[in-house]
């Protein structure tokens, strides 16, 4: 299940809020600036790069035609996942939902 833009923001703000204790603030580490490339399928893989991920194929595109799951992992939110069918030799990215915080990595399956 994916969280809607209202709840997303709305997570991100009750986060916010919580880290408000006792009339004490914390300190919110910066969002990283990392990024890079997920494991490949056929070809296929997810990028990310801080808060944004695509998943796309490289070289002579899906190397099988089916379907290619890939799934970002968030930071403090519920990771976000992007199915797609692809043609054999496919190379079309799609942009996938955005974390509010940052991407650590994503993962790519092929079915």
């Amino acid at each position: 299940m994916q969280m809607t833009p209202i709840w997303r923001a709305r997570a991100a703000y009750t986060f916010a809020s919580l880290l408000v204790v006792g009339g004490a603030t914390v300190a919110i580490a910066p969002q990283a600036s990392a990024g890079g490339d997920g494991n490949k399928v056929h070809n296929c893989f997810g990028r990310w790069y801080n808060t944004d991920w695509d998943q796309r194929c490289s070289g002579s595109g899906a190397g099988h035609a089916g379907t290619y799951d890939s799934e970002a992992k968030c930071s403090f939110e519920p990771d976000n996942r992007e199915a797609h069918w692809r043609a054999k030799g496919s190379k079309a990215t799609y942009n996938g939902h955005d974390c509010d915080w940052s991407v650590t990595g994503v993962q790519t399956w092929y079915y």
